[in-house]
């Protein structure tokens, strides 16, 4: 009896690593995904089977919720679209992620919200939405109650909480009143996706970055700008592989799921060299060796500059070795080739001096 549920587990593993599998496939440019797409991610040693495009979708995409950089729980949220063309976000879950004070009123099945002097009130089936001491306002959409949860229009979000919205092709809705600056992961490419409808690529950190993942996954869309950063040249997503080393500045919205999703604003495939971004706590002109030292003595890096290093701002607009001060926010590209000294010494390649 033992043996054959052995050889049942044993059939049961066999198909499972064969359906996962394919996710992990040699990169065909040519080659189209149709329907989800499955990877294995692994957390605390479990393997744990995430789809890449979850099933509560519209036209294949879910409706990823992220409010002031944090993503919501999709498994929580549901949002999901009316056959008027109204987009349902959950009101509580997304209020409170917004700093509001939710209480809902049975008798008159009503729920209201308050944030400081800011108040409004919402009934389940009108579409009436008032606002502070104004007269209440149509939406084109009533408040509904689905599977124990109050939903509402998105639109509710723009014209009442006052909060900006943003969604993209990848089925995201970017809610907030705070503007978070972009985060960066220098890193190796583990897995290219591509799908019928998005091309994406999976990013495993190799270096301290600006971000706070070691694993993201971030989609990639017309608006990407994808470039060798030392000549600017253009790269395209055919030209990206397993195994290269790049550097991807993505927006602070992802997902709250592991690896994290979300969308890269720029690549850049690191070709020979390295990224580091610090502030300058010394400049050292000579005639023979001139250096900038990045953090302190301790644990930063001496950057030798010489005639062949490019000195730019964040514009491309090009700048002399006398205009680096100390104080300067930089982000330097130098060579993986550095000493052991304390702090260690490497040839700067270019040098971009950020706002």
């Amino acid at each position: 009896m033992k043996s054959k549920k052995i050889m049942g587990l044993i059939v049961i593993g066999a198909t499972l690593v064969a359906s996962i599998c394919p996710a992990f496939a040699e990169y065909n440019p040519n080659k189209v995904i149709t329907g989800d797409v499955h990877t294995l991610y692994e957390e605390e040693a479990v393997p744990t089977l995430y789809p890449s495009v979850p099933l509560d979708s519209v036209d294949g995409l879910h409706l990823n919720i992220v409010v002031n950089g944090k993503g919501l729980d999709f498994q929580e949220t549901k949002a999901y679209i009316k056959d008027n063309d109204a987009t349902m976000i959950p009101l509580k879950l997304v209020s409170e992620a917004l700093g509001y004070e939710v209480k809902w009123n049975g008798e008159t099945r009503a729920v209201e919200l308050k944030k400081g002097a800011h108040w409004t009130m919402v009934k389940i089936g009108e579409d009436r939405y008032t606002f502070a001491k104004m007269a209440p306002i149509s939406l084109g959409t009533a408040p509904e109650i689905k599977d124990g949860t109050t939903y509402v229009p998105l639109n509710f979000v723009t014209d009442i909480l006052k909060a900006d919205v943003m969604r993209d092709e990848t089925g995201t809705i970017s809610i907030g009143h705070e503007k978070i600056s972009a985060l960066s992961i220098e890193g190796n490419i583990i897995e290219v996706q591509k799908t019928d409808k998005n091309t994406r690529i999976h990013i495993k950190s190799v270096a301290m970055n600006k971000g706070a993942y070691d694993e993201i996954i971030l989609n990639i869309s017309e608006n990407t700008k994808m470039e060798n950063p030392l000549d600017h040249t253009e790269i395209s997503i055919e030209d990206l592989k397993e195994g290269d080393t790049v550097r991807a500045v993505y927006g602070p919205m992802v997902t709250r799921s592991l690896p994290p999703i979300g969308n890269a604003e720029k690549i850049e495939i690191l070709q020979g060299v390295t990224v580091r971004e610090g502030t300058i706590t010394d400049v050292k002109i000579d005639d023979k060796h001139s250096s900038i030292l990045i953090g302190s003595m301790e644990d930063g890096v001496i950057l030798m500059i010489n005639e062949d290093t490019k000195i730019v701002t964040e514009d491309n607009k090009e700048i002399e070795l006398k205009d680096l001060k100390k104080g300067m926010n930089i982000t330097a590209y130098h060579s993986l080739i550095m000493t052991l000294s304390l702090p260690g010494m490497t040839e700067a390649k270019k040098i971009v001096v950020n706002k």
